[in-house]
C-alpha cells in the first residue's frame, strides 16, 4: 500500500508514529510550515516534521494547497489512499480527487459529533462521558463526508494513557493533552485494523446523520477567563479542556495569574460563608469559592514568573486571602 500522510500537530505525531511501529510507512509526509513559537518568536517545524526528519521520510511543507507543482508531486507519487489526521488546511478540491482509495481523515470525536476544529475541547468543556475517533472519507465539506469506522471511548474511569493495553485509574478528569494523546493511539489502532478492509473493499462508507450534527466550540480569548460566578465543575471542564494552550486565568487587584491545574469539589467540611469569586487556604492549597462548589487550585502562574504549586504561592503571598477575584 502506497500512501501519503497530511498532519502538523502533537495528535498527528502519535498517530504517525503508531503506524510506523506496525510497519506503514507514509512514500509522503505533508505538514504545516515552521512557525514562530515562544516569547522570540523562533521559527519553530511542526511535530510532524520532526518525525519526518528523524525517521527519513520525504516531507513537504506547502504554503499554498492549490499549487499546481505541489499537486503535480502529489499526483506523480500514485497513492493509494492519502490519509490526514490534525493538518490544520482546508484542502482543496484536486487533491480530494487524486487517490484511487479516496482522501481519508480520522478525526477525534464521534462524528457527526463536534465537526470542526476544536472537538477534544469541546468534549470536556461540555462534560462528555463517551467520546470517540471516526475515520471518515474526505469531500468538499468539512468534516462531513461519509464514515468508514469509528472507536468508542468512554471517558470515565479514566484509563492510563495507552488505552486498551494498560490498567484502570480512579481518576476521570481527563486533560486536553491527556485525551488527545488517548485518542491519537486509539486512532492510529483503528487505522491499522480498517485499511486492509477498506483497500480489500469489504467495507462500505455510510452517509453521516445530519440530523445529528453538532458543531465544535469555538475558543475565544473570552473563553480564557475563569468566571467564578459559575460552578466548580465548570471551571474545572474549562482548565482542563484549555490548559496548555490558549491557558485560563483569573484577576485579582489588576494582575493575572494563570490557572494551571486544579480540582473541584462539593466537601461538606468546606466553608458555606465565603463569597462567590473569594479565595481561602484549603489543606495549604488556594481555593476559591464557586457559584456552586470550591475550585481548588494545583498549580498556577503568576504574570511574569515559573509556573509553581499553589502552596508556594501562598506562602509567599498572604495577601491574596479573602480577596474576591474577578
Amino acid at each position: 500500500m502506497r500512501f501519503a500522510f497530511f498532519g502538523s500537530a502533537e495528535f498527528a505525531k502519535i498517530v504517525l508514529e503508531k503506524l510506523l511501529q506496525n510497519n506503514l510507512k507514509p512514500v509522503l509526509v505533508v505538514t504545516q510550515p515552521p512557525k514562530p513559537k515562544g516569547r522570540k518568536q523562533i521559527l519553530s517545524p511542526s511535530p510532524v516534521q520532526i518525525l519526518a526528519e528523524q525517521e527519513k521520510i520525504p516531507y513537504l511543507t506547502p504554503i499554498n494547497l492549490n499549487d499546481e507543482i505541489f499537486i503535480q508531486t502529489i499526483k506523480n507519487l500514485q497513492p493509494d489512499l492519502i490519509l490526514l489526521t490534525a493538518y490544520g488546511k482546508i484542502i482543496p478540491s484536486p487533491l480530494l480527487q487524486l487517490p484511487e482509495k479516496g482522501f481519508l481523515n480520522l478525526h477525534p470525536s464521534l462524528l457527526p459529533r463536534y465537526r470542526g476544529a476544536t472537538p477534544l475541547q469541546s468534549t470536556i468543556l461540555v462534560g462528555d462521558k463517551e467520546t470517540g475517533v471516526t475515520l471518515f472519507l474526505m469531500d468538499e465539506q468539512i468534516d462531513h463526508g461519509p464514515t468508514i469506522a469509528n472507536f468508542k471511548f468512554q471517558m470515565g474511569p479514566k484509563r492510563s494513557l495507552g488505552g486498551w493495553r494498560a490498567g484502570w485509574s480512579p481518576d476521570s478528569r481527563f486533560t486536553y493533552e491527556e485525551l488527545s494523546k488517548e485518542l491519537a493511539i486509539l486512532g492510529a489502532k483503528l487505522i491499522i485494523d480498517t485499511l486492509p478492509l477498506w483497500l480489500e473493499g469489504k467495507i462500505n462508507s455510510i452517509p453521516q446523520d445530519e440530523s445529528l450534527v453538532s458543531y465544535c466550540h469555538k475558543i475565544t480569548p473570552k473563553d480564557e477567563k475563569i468566571n467564578w460566578q459559575t460552578s466548580a465543575e465548570e471551571v474545572d471542564r474549562k482548565v482542563r479542556a484549555l490548559n496548555p494552550n490558549p491557558g485560563t486565568y483569573t484577576l485579582t487587584q489588576e494582575k493575572v495569574i494563570k490557572i494551571i491545574k486544579g480540582f473541584s469539589t462539593v466537601d461538606n467540611k468546606l466553608s458555606t460563608t465565603k463569597q462567590t469569586g473569594e479565595v481561602f487556604e484549603y489543606e495549604k492549597k488556594m481555593a476559591i469559592k464557586c457559584k456552586s462548589g470550591f475550585y481548588i487550585v494545583e498549580e498556577l502562574k503568576p504574570a511574569g514568573k515559573q509556573t509553581m504549586v499553589s502552596e508556594n504561592f501562598l506562602r509567599g503571598n498572604r495577601w491574596i486571602l479573602e480577596q474576591v477575584l474577578n
